[in-house]
């Protein structure tokens, strides 16, 4: 299986917000530099991995504009580097961290 490496952003609309405010989570591949798809947020973070997995996704990065402690550890127990950003467009966001 193809492992491609992605960054997942939490949104509402089409901008980065807390995890807590986030209505989805945008799975963006870090290779193309292509949003892939979207998918309501989790009440459980752990679902998030499996959901990668059964895609053949390599969750590298989490970006967020605020998370809590016990959400953050989780993604880090899962070998995953948590990135905060400010709260604006996830185009901004994209063309800061990957130069779109």
């Amino acid at each position: 299986m193809f492992n491609l490496a992605v960054a997942v952003f939490t949104c509402k609309r089409d901008y980065v917000t807390g995890y807590e405010d986030a209505e989805e989570l945008v799975v963006y591949d870090m290779d193309s530099k292509a949003v892939m798809f979207k998918v309501k947020k989790p009440r459980d973070i752990g679902v998030l991995e499996d959901i990668l997995d059964d895609e053949g996704l390599d969750l590298w990065v989490f970006v967020t504009a605020s998370i809590p402690e016990d959400v953050k550890s989780a993604i880090e127990d899962m070998g995953v580097k948590v990135q905060l950003v400010e709260k604006m467009s996830l185009r901004e966001i994209l063309e800061e961290l990957f130069t779109v």
